[in-house]
């Protein structure tokens, strides 16, 4: 496989229930993963689109937290309505959409 031009990550951590501060995985973000793993697939894209789970991004209140690399892009409460527009405006086109920008927020 060739190495991806893009890598989308998305967050995946998931704390206990009594935890004080929030988590993605309960927000729905394994959906949020696979959507954008089939949709991924779907458009052919597979060989320059890698996505990725990960663990916490350091943004867990904003959750669910998407990042796009190398373009720096973070998204803040991703859903599933938003995959297909991450992916046609920000991985295709590879512009900024500016109503999921994470705000410019110390790391939690």
């Amino acid at each position: 496989m060739p190495h991806p031009e893009i890598q989308i990550l998305v967050c995946l951590n998931e704390r206990p229930e009594d935890s004080p501060k929030p988590s993605c995985a309960p927000r729905g973000a394994l959906a949020v993963y696979h959507r954008f793993k089939d949709r991924v697939k779907e458009l052919g894209i597979r060989d320059r689109v890698m996505v990725v789970r990960t663990g916490c991004l350091k943004h867990c209140s904003q959750g669910i937290t998407v990042a796009i690399w190398p373009l720096n892009l973070w998204y803040r409460g991703v859903t599933l309505d938003d995959v297909e527009e991450i992916l046609q405006k920000s991985v295709l086109e590879r512009r900024e959409l500016e109503r999921l920008r994470m705000p410019d927020i110390p790391w939690e």
